[in-house]
């Protein structure tokens, strides 16, 4: 255990000036040469270190000084004299209170006592219940109403609460805002966001309003903006995103992003796309898309997993019988919200399962991890998961006065899986907290990935750790994982992983073809899995779904393993091993040796297999060091001879490079292929210094280009959109006074009406389309759905027989609009009470009794939203109680040409579709009947015009507005 300062900065005499002290002691440290550091040098770029080198930094200068440095430091202190200036902002205190309340001390806000679960807020809904993210969002916020859902943690400590009731509200505001802007379900949303209660309400918004959420994650340093674009811009074309929501400080760089993308059409934040206007709750199928899941190493060929709802909620379900999860869990997460472990396996079946959760971000994750612990002391937190990297972290970096009076006896879950997992990591990871209550049952090394939603194997809960030592030399030649005799030189070490969740199964099949079949226990082969979690595929990626499906739902995960008592255990990736004379060595395991190498960045080694022209195979090591070339001969023979202590044969070439040469993923970790193909094309060099700005100031003057383009061609279409309203409105003008005043003949006004809107419409370069069978010869009721103000006559520019409409009593009143109405036939609703509903159903039923067809808009209004809204059932009733048919006639294109809330209309295709009638049921059926009719009909027109279903509700309708009359239309409907 270690107490006090760590590193050369404890003997640096408290003063800025020690900071580059402390900055060369670490350098020393892990491999740097021994220079005085300038106060301009760029920690990454100039000096080589990472994310988790400049935290070790910030803990050395904090242990030096006895301050808390601020939490922003990490992500925005890029020099040593950006780390001096944040040194003297620590030194106002303000940071060493927040410790406090982290720790849950004096100034920590009191965590209100938690009620024990009731029935109905414990019980899990099965799937067959609530079988979407969406219906689960509705469900927990009526079940859990009033109860905290997520704590979300800032940088000093204090806890935001929303409760379950409160993220389903935010969800339908802004799956209406979604839906205003013309969303339709399958349509793929970008969400551009931090760690934040935003993230949670835009991805709960975004399923329930039937749509696709594509996390991505946030740039980390603005002067790498440039190479950030490149890789996201590349995501969102793969996705086909229609929207980006981002953060507000990320706007412009969403614009940006956008204006590269042909396929974006608007960007704005959560708050902005929350919508005021009636909730429309939408039914999500199971089958339907909720998630396309990128992996943070996605880069110049990105492969995004497509889950759907029934993947998702299969997946959480059998996390939660795996660790048995109940109501008086409490989970406490740091991970990164656009990574499957985070998302999934944590806050999703976290929700399904009625559990809180405390909410940490990475970065207050990587600047103290004791934060990580002190968050599970002091809200009580018993499930928890992390990778690897983590565990090691806290081992290495927290110190004994960190943690004085941590309590960590509740945490009976601390899964750890998204990396390897390494043995002497879970050894040392429970020696070191034992004695502050952690049990070594508690730990879980666990197995899965983004392709079976996030969770495929689990260890039995409260078991611990199993380590499999097994013979190096019959592993490495002979695949064959046989236990060794004890000797440690002649021993590779792997951890158990347990064994498949619930529903799901694994199979270990032949290392070079997996179409073969399974092979023997304990013989390393290929990872194969099936199960209700597997994904749809790699989105727009047939090809690649194709090269890892096995058949009979099989899919190959590429990872290498071998079973022993029928648990799992995972050895390495089948691409990424090291091939030499027939024997086969996995990478990390020649890494690790060369990490101890003096002069060799420590996490910065990569180790692969490439052609020789002479031997034909040759083990190939990729090593990061600051030292100067004078030295890389005695690293070089370092390298080589730790590799051949570790695996028994030599490293053939060593090729050392300057810090930051070897690719990462945003989370870290090695890109080994990438760093592969860039060996073997000769291309693998630092990046360069400097020139950011120009690149981005380059990608900047292409998006103005496009910009300039895209207004230009947004004058056009406000020029067309003017020439339309303008021949559209007139030839409505027109054929009203003529059919209003010049006849007395209804089928004469009809036919002026007809032919003068087709005029209109072709005019302003529309037209309108018709098509399917013609109307019935006989009296009928035709039902159309309702979208635009243009429905009604693109209705009578469609038809080719008269019909009588029906309108609101209000709209004969209108100047001209009245006359044509009356001279046309329309039918008046009088809607102002029940005796004006009934004269109005009588006089419906006596023209459909004359012979007449009757066309009504059973919704009775509309709104900007997509979705056919319920149907009321007068003109149902009618056809029933009359034994008329039916005809659906979907009316197609008129929210994309003129949607409601913009003035002028916008080029598009519109058509009339008539459907095949339907016939009523007999007389005698009643009330169930009319009911059946009315949503079969619905049900035809939603399929026919494309948009789904919705089910209005009038919460948070503003007063004195009715639910279902959010706006004033002439058409209607009894």
């Amino acid at each position: 255990m270690v107490d006090g300062p760590r590193g050369t900065g404890a003997e640096t005499a408290p003063g800025t000036s020690g900071v580059a002290a402390i900055v060369e002691g670490l350098l020393a440290e892990i491999g740097g040469p021994s220079v005085a550091v300038r106060a301009d040098a760029d920690l990454e770029r100039d000096l080589g270190l990472g994310s988790l080198e400049r935290a070790e930094l910030l803990a050395r200068i904090e242990a030096a000084f006895g301050v808390k440095m601020p939490d922003d430091t990490l992500r925005t202190a890029r020099s040593v004299a950006a780390l001096e200036r944040a040194l003297e902002r620590a030194r106002g205190g303000e940071t060493a209170r927040a410790t406090d309340r982290w720790r849950g001390g004096q100034d920590a806000p009191a965590t209100e006592a938690r009620a024990r679960p009731d029935e109905e807020h414990a019980r899990v809904p099965p799937q067959h219940e609530v079988a979407s993210l969406a219906a689960l969002i509705r469900h927990r916020a009526r079940v859990s109403a009033g109860r905290v859902h997520l704590r979300l943690l800032d940088d000093e400590g204090r806890a935001q609460p929303v409760t379950f009731d409160a993220l389903g509200r935010d969800a339908a505001a802004l799956a209406e805002g979604l839906r205003s802007r013309g969303l339709l379900p399958g349509d793929r949303v970008i969400l551009l966001l931090p760690t934040s209660a935003d993230f949670f309400r835009a991805f709960a918004g975004v399923v329930s309003a039937g749509a696709v959420a594509v996390p991505i994650y946030p740039p980390i340093r603005m002067d790498a903006l440039a190479g950030y674009l490149e890789r996201a811009d590349r995501l969102i074309r793969n996705a086909g995103a229609r929207a980006i929501v981002a953060d507000r400080p990320l706007l412009q760089l969403a614009r940006l992003l956008a204006d590269r993308n042909g396929c974006v059409e608007w960007v704005c934040d959560v708050e902005t796309l929350r919508a005021t206007a009636p909730e429309a709750r939408l039914e999500v199928e199971p089958e339907q898309l909720a998630l396309i899941q990128y992996s943070s190493g996605s880069t110049g060929d990105p492969k995004g997993v497509a889950l759907r709802h029934r993947n998702l909620l299969a997946n959480m379900h059998a996390i939660g019988r795996g660790v048995r999860l109940s109501a008086e869990d409490v989970a406490v997460s740091w991970l990164p919200l656009y990574h499957d472990m985070g998302l999934i396996g944590v806050w999703l079946t976290a929700l399904l399962h009625g559990i809180e959760v405390v909410v940490l971000s990475p970065l207050q994750f990587l600047a103290r991890p004791e934060r990580w612990l002190w968050a599970l002391h002091r809200f009580g937190g018993t499930l928890s998961p992390a990778p690897n990297f983590a565990y090691e972290l806290c081992v290495r970096k927290i110190r004994d006065a960190d943690i004085e009076g941590l309590n960590l006896a509740r945490w009976r879950v601390a899964m750890n899986g998204s990396e390897p997992v390494r043995p002497e990591t879970l050894e040392r990871f429970c020696r070191r907290f034992a004695p502050y209550g952690f049990r070594r049952e508690a730990l879980m090394p666990v197995y899965g990935l983004a392709e079976t939603s996030v969770a495929l194997c689990f260890p039995p809960l409260g078991r611990g750790p199993r380590i499999d030592r097994v013979d190096r030399e019959r592993f490495t030649t002979r695949g064959e994982a046989q236990p060794s005799d004890g000797d440690e030189a002649r021993t590779i070490a792997f951890v158990g992983v347990g064994r498949p969740l619930e529903g799901h199964e694994i199979r270990i099949a032949d290392r070079e073809d997996p179409h073969r079949g399974a092979v023997p226990e304990r013989v390393e082969g290929r990872i194969l899995f099936r199960g209700p979690s597997t994904m749809r595929g790699y989105f727009g990626r047939p090809d690649a779904t194709e090269a890892v499906s096995v058949g009979e739902g099989w899919i190959d995960t590429g990872d290498l393993g071998y079973l022993a008592d029928g648990e799992l255990f995972v050895t390495g990736r089948a691409k990424e091993i090291v091939i030499k004379g027939g024997r086969k060595y996995h990478p990390h395991d020649i890494e690790r040796a060369v990490w101890e190498v003096p002069g060799v960045r420590k996490g910065c080694v990569v180790a692969f297999d490439a052609p020789d022209p002479v031997s034909g195979e040759a083990i190939v090591v990729v090593a990061e060091t600051r030292e100067p070339p004078a030295r890389h001969g005695e690293i070089e023979a370092g390298i080589r001879s730790a590799v051949s202590r570790a695996i028994g044969a030599p490293a053939d070439r060593v090729l050392l490079v300057a810090p930051g040469t070897i690719p990462k993923t945003s989370s870290g970790k090695l890109r080994r292929r990438e760093t592969r193909s860039r060996y073997l094309a000769g291309a693998l060099r630092p990046p360069a210094r400097g020139g950011g700005a120009l690149r981005l100031a380059g990608l900047a003057a292409g998006a103005a280009g496009r910009r300039a383009r895209a207004a230009l061609r947004q004058l056009s279409e406000r020029a067309w959109g003017l020439w339309a309203f303008g021949a559209i409105g007139s030839a409505a003008v027109l054929s009203s006074a003529a059919a209003g005043y010049g006849t007395r003949r209804t089928e004469t006004a009809w036919s002026i009406m007809h032919h003068g809107l087709r005029l209109g419409f072709r005019l302003a370069g529309l037209g309108v389309r018709r098509s399917g069978p013609p109307l019935p010869p006989g009296p009928c009721v035709i039902v159309s759905n309702h979208a635009s103000y243009l429905d009604a006559p693109v209705v009578v520019a469609g038809l080719e027989a008269p019909a009588r409409y029906t309108a609101k009593a209000p709209a004969f009143e209108w100047p001209l609009v009245g006359a044509a109405l009356r001279a046309t036939g329309t039918l008046a609703i009088d809607r102002r009470d029940a005796g004006g509903r009934l004269r109005s159903l009588a006089a419906a039923e006596q023209a459909l009794r004359a012979g007449a067809r009757l066309h009504v808009f059973p919704e009775g209004t509309f709104t900007a939203a997509s979705g056919l809204r319920p149907f009321r059932l007068g003109a149902f009733e009618l056809a029933v109680r009359l034994g008329l048919p039916v005809v659906p006639a979907a009316v197609i294109g008129t929210r994309t040409v003129y949607r409601y809330g913009f003035w002028l209309p916008r080029p598009g295709r519109l058509e009339v579709r008539v459907l095949e009638p339907v016939a009523p049921p007999a007389p005698d059926a009643g009330f169930a009947g009319v009911v059946a009719l009315r949503d079969r009909v619905r049900r035809e027109l939603a399929q026919a015009v494309g948009e789904p279903l919705l089910e209005i509700t009038s919460a948070g309708l503003p007063p004195g507005v009715s639910d279902g009359e959010p706006e004033e239309t002439a058409s209607d409907e009894s």
